[in-house]
């Protein structure tokens, strides 16, 4: 594949709790086109939560484009982070784009991931490798949503290449879990009935956190076999959390759905729910 030169995006966030027990964005350090808003504490559940939303500056993701993203959490500190947007993949001829993700959580740290979904547009390629190194008693709530295409464009599935692998650690370097999925529409399509089918957005969720916890997630959530809805449960090695893969046509849907199962997952650890989602969204 020919190299492209395009954007390099950086983004690294520190998050440690101050002496009043509130956790802070204690370190940031961002390369253009990466933006990071403000912390914003409104959750009156939680509110020594801070949420911060990461933004793009540069537009959609473009060929050549390279993003590295590391995100820390110290020992009992807790964030959430969501995406301003939806991640638009855009139109490529040579090359692809790529992002590279680092989360690292402490003792007792607590993550909720909830970005917007991303769009590969007709000819795009794009790799996201997301390495999670989680200590045993912190709670780590990732997802991802990716959708066939711009389907207002007529697209469905035009992409060439989709790749998304993530990998769960332990501090010592002991591996959780291993997951990923190299889609290229040519050569298979995702429309086949073994795959996808007539649903055209898929979304995964890791949870990470102690085996009591994941426990009790596990008889909570049951699988759901459904027209507008379908969603797999499976437990992560050493019951160490849940792996979970959704399918559903539209990203609204499946998103609303990964919002409720990350507000039973916050009510279990913290004991409290997810705040509402904003009217805008």
């Amino acid at each position: 594949m020919t190299s492209w030169c395009g954007k390099y995006g950086v983004l690294e966030m520190g998050f440690e709790v101050d002496s009043s027990g509130r956790s802070v964005l204690s370190h940031l350090h961002r390369e253009v086109p990466m933006v990071v808003q403000q912390a914003l504490y409104f959750d009156e559940h939680l509110p020594h939560l801070p949420c911060i939303y990461i933004l793009s500056s540069g537009g959609p993701h473009l060929e050549g484009d390279r993003y590295r993203v590391d995100i820390r959490l110290g020992e009992g500190a807790m964030a959430q982070i969501l995406t301003g947007a939806a991640t638009i993949i855009a139109p490529m001829e040579h090359s692809g784009a790529e992002l590279r993700q680092t989360i690292t959580l402490g003792e007792g740290a607590y993550l909720e991931w909830l970005p917007q979904a991303i769009i590969p547009a007709a000819r795009s390629r794009y790799t996201a490798h997301t390495e999670m190194v989680v200590a045993p008693s912190a709670t780590l709530f990732f997802s991802e949503v990716v959708a066939c295409g711009r389907l207002h464009s007529g697209e469905r599935f035009d992409y060439r290449e989709l790749e998304l692998r993530e990998s769960v650690f332990r501090p010592n370097g002991s591996a959780i879990a291993r997951a990923g999925a190299r889609i290229v529409p040519e050569e298979f399509s995702p429309s086949e009935r073994a795959f996808m089918g007539s649903f055209t957005h898929f979304g995964s969720i890791v949870v990470v956190t102690p085996p009591e916890i994941c426990s009790k997630l596990l008889s909570l959530l049951s699988p759901n076999v459904s027209e507008e809805l379908r969603m797999s449960v499976a437990s992560l090695r050493g019951n160490n959390g849940l792996s979970l893969r959704l399918l559903g046509h539209s990203s609204e849907r499946i998103l609303r759905e990964i919002r409720d199962i990350c507000s039973m997952v916050r009510q279990e650890v913290k004991g409290a729910p997810l705040q509402e989602e904003f009217p805008w969204r």
